[in-house]
Parts: C-alpha cells; sequence; structure tokens
C-alpha cells in the first residue's frame, strides 16, 4: 500500500547524552478541518518543540482520538502539521479514530501497523490498540494482541529492560482485555501507562505501576492549551504538563517526586544526585538546587539539556528539593519536588486503576478536577 504512513517510517531518536529518555505527548487532538482552534493550537505546538525540544527528546507521542470523525480530510490537517515536526512521531488509535468503522483511514494516514513496539535506550515501549474491534464503543484488546504482549514484555524482561505501555486509556476502561492487560502489567513490572482519552491531566499510582493522561488538545474541557514531558532518568519517572507559550520549563529528572515512589523504586541514600532538565527559548546559563536551607550550583551534562549536581543526602524525613533555572535572556524557571529519604510514604493502593490518582498539583499541570467527557459525563 503506497500510503503517507508507509512513506515516513517511525525511528525514535537515542537518548540524550546525559542517558534521559524523554517523550512529548500531544495529547488527543480531535482534528475536524482546517483553521479552527484545535488545528492553530496544534501549529503552535508543533512550533514550540520544533523550537526548544528537538534535539533532546526521542518521540512526540499521539495517544489516539487523532481525527474527530475518522475521516480522511481530518487526518490530512493533522499530518500538515507532523510533516513539519523536527522530532519522529508515533500514535495509536483511539474511539474516534474508528468512527467509520475501520483502521484504512488511519493505517493510510499515521501508521500501517495498530500495534507494534520500539526501544529506546534500555526501554521497551509498547503501543498498544484499544480496538481491536474498530467500532468506537469496542474498547476491546483480543487474545492475539494479548498474546504479542506478553512474548513483547517477556523478552524486555530478559533483556533488563524497563517496560512502557502506550494505550489510549486506562487498562480498567477496556470492556475486553482489560484484566489481562491489568495481569500483565503488573506480572512484568510495567513502569508507566502512558494515556490519552479522559480530556484532562492526571496521574495515577497504584504502588506498581504509573499512569499518566495528559489533557486533550481539541474539545478541552480543563485548563489551557499545551502538551506534556515524560522522562525516564535510571528508574526514576518524572512528568510535567507544559502549557502553550510558556517557555522556559524545568523539570526535576532525579530524584523521584514522593507521590512518584512505588514498590520498586530506590530511596536516596548516602550521596544523592541532583539531576534537572531545561527546555527553552535561550540556553540556560545557570542552574542551582536548593536544598535543605543549601544553595549548590550545578553543572551542565555536555551536549544536553541536563544539569546535575551532588550533595549528602539529607535526614530521614520529606524535604522540599527546587532546581532554578536561568536562560541567557535572564528568564528564570524553576521545579519543586518531594524528596522522600530512608522511610516511604505507606498508601492504601485501590483495585481499580484511575482510582489510585494523585490529588491536585498543580505545579505540574495536575488540577485535580477531572473535568472530561469520560469521568463527568461533558458534552463530547
Amino acid at each position: 500500500m503506497n500510503s503517507l504512513a508507509s512513506k515516513r517510517p517511525f525511528q525514535p531518536q537515542s537518548p540524550d547524552a546525559a542517558g534521559v529518555i524523554s517523550w512529548v505527548h500531544f495529547g488527543d487532538l480531535h482534528m475536524t478541518k482546517a483553521g479552527e482552534q484545535n488545528h492553530l493550537d496544534l501549529a503552535g505546538i508543533v512550533n514550540e518543540v520544533n523550537q526548544a525540544f528537538a534535539d533532546s527528546v526521542s518521540f512526540v507521542f499521539l495517544p489516539g482520538d487523532i481525527a474527530d470523525d475518522g475521516s480522511c480530510s481530518a487526518y490530512a490537517v493533522v499530518r500538515g502539521e507532523l510533516d513539519r515536526l523536527n522530532v519522529p512521531w508515533c500514535s495509536i488509535i483511539g474511539d474516534h479514530d474508528v468512527h467509520e468503522n475501520s483502521f484504512a483511514n488511519f493505517r493510510e494516514a499515521m501508521s500501517e501497523q495498530t500495534h507494534y513496539a520500539f526501544t529506546v535506550g534500555c526501554t521497551r515501549f509498547l503501543a498498544m490498540n484499544a480496538f481491536d474491534v474498530p467500532e468506537p464503543p469496542s474498547f476491546t484488546v483480543f487474545k492475539e494482541q494479548l498474546r504479542w504482549s506478553e512474548q513483547e514484555l517477556q523478552q524486555a524482561t530478559k533483556k533488563g529492560q524497563a517496560k512502557v505501555l502506550l494505550l489510549h486509556c486506562y487498562p480498567s476502561d477496556l470492556k475486553v482485555g482489560g484484566e489481562e492487560v491489568s495481569r500483565l502489567v503488573r506480572e512484568y513490572d510495567v513502569r508507566l501507562i502512558d494515556m490519552g482519552h479522559t480530556h484532562y491531566n492526571e496521574i495515577a499510582n497504584d504502588g506498581w505501576t504509573l499512569y499518566s493522561a495528559t489533557r486533550s488538545t481539541g474539545q478541552i474541557e480543563e485548563g489551557p492549551v499545551g502538551y506534556s514531558v515524560t522522562n525516564i532518568d535510571g528508574d526514576v519517572v518524572s512528568w510535567r504538563f507544559i502549557e502553550l507559550g510558556k517557555l522556559p520549563v524545568a523539570v526535576i529528572t532525579s530524584p523521584r517526586d514522593e507521590r512518584l515512589l512505588t514498590k520498586s523504586s530506590e530511596i536516596p541514600q548516602g550521596t544523592l544526585k541532583i539531576r534537572a532538565k531545561f527546555w527553552g527559548d535561550m540556553e540556560a546559563v545557570e542552574a542551582t538546587a536548593h536544598l535543605d536551607g543549601q544553595t549548590l550550583l550545578m553543572k551542565r551534562v555536555s551536549d544536553s539539556h541536563v544539569w546535575e549536581a551532588d550533595v549528602p543526602s539529607p535526614r530521614e524525613g520529606t524535604h522540599p528539593l527546587k532546581v532554578s533555572f536561568q536562560d541567557a535572556h535572564g528568564k528564570v524557571t524553576t521545579d519543586e519536588i518531594r524528596l522522600a529519604v530512608g522511610q516511604r510514604t505507606k498508601w492504601r493502593s485501590e483495585q481499580r486503576d484511575q482510582e489510585n490518582a494523585l490529588e491536585a498539583w498543580p505545579e505540574h499541570g495536575l488540577l485535580g478536577t477531572q473535568l472530561g467527557p469520560n469521568k463527568n459525563g461533558k458534552k463530547w
């Protein structure tokens, strides 16, 4: 098939020079036709990613619901912008992408494969299809894809790779195959599931796996338009939503925020390495870390957007850790996390994945209002 997708083989970029894997998540586009606000917002996001992120992220992820009605004309609008993107991109299927009860338009425009896997550094990504039946209400993962997923997870485990799933929705939203996907996630120690579908920003933590959902770019119910960036730095996962037009931005990539600790997370002991990543219109010229009343100068890792500093691990307890960057124009941006040392926080894990959602974390884009059609029955 001589499709647009076949002419654009997906090959993610390697981790940055500091070894951090980063990717940008665009959110559900719900594209209809050219010139509408979600089209203009997508164009703005592409411009911003090209300007500030192209040399420091491995790929851009589109989590489904790309074309609101699944039409060729809507996909053409999206491809017109994605073809300008200077970062490799990948996509999966959402319920709106099969409104014509077919995979044909998605395969023609976005990806010839409905599910696939790829590796970045020491992490194996599984891009899954939540609609093995190409009908909007199906939310179905059949046994064939489950077998493929388990084989991929087994091989990744043997190779000592971390595992990440790219899925349109929470596993508990699946009407067929949800329990099996949840079993695979737990049995093979999947680190993260990155999702769309909800129309709002959310992170859930069941103690074993993190679940991240990014607000849609079209049909927005909650907050301003933007995109998220996810990082894997060793065994540490970090996530932050970035409002369009609000660069520069910083993300502490290590150590891990207390809210994102899982049972397999390492608690800092001895020397603590602080690492943070910076993105902006201009280069960062200075970075400082603030911990327990100390202000520490950080050094940039060569050929990277990552800055780091080594400090003695503070006493047992929870401590605010803040990193500040200043760029060449004097603009300052910060990030702050809660650093847990020693005894980890205990929490009760609910059986249903999305019931483990974190409370509001507005500094990272989590408003905690859960406004969206798939939670509160909004108009979409």
